[in-house]
């Protein structure tokens, strides 16, 4: 996986994960997914957008120190995994 993952500790989205692979429309932009600890629960949050690198996306973290749900959220973006039991999959 070519990805950098972060937490800035205090934010509703604190985790995030930028895809290196997956270059952004902005120049020198990846796409990325902010996340909550449980992206998957109806009060959490899963959002996909585009970020720069940098120290303002919080502390840089390893993928294993990522909560167990954004660990499945990224592997299922990443087509490794298949949705958790109860979400609704689209289709591409």
């Amino acid at each position: 996986m070519n990805i950098r993952c972060y937490d800035n500790g205090k934010s509703a989205d604190r985790y995030t994960v930028v895809y290196l692979d997956r270059p952004g429309w902005s120049p020198g932009c990846f796409e990325c997914v902010g996340m909550s600890a449980q992206p998957f629960h109806p009060l959490g949050i899963g959002q996909h957008s585009e970020a720069r690198l940098g120290r303002h996306l919080g502390k840089r973290i390893t993928f294993e120190n990522l909560p167990q749900d954004c660990k499945t959220l990224v592997r299922q973006d990443l087509g490794l995994t298949e949705a958790p039991e109860g979400c609704l999959e689209v289709m591409a």
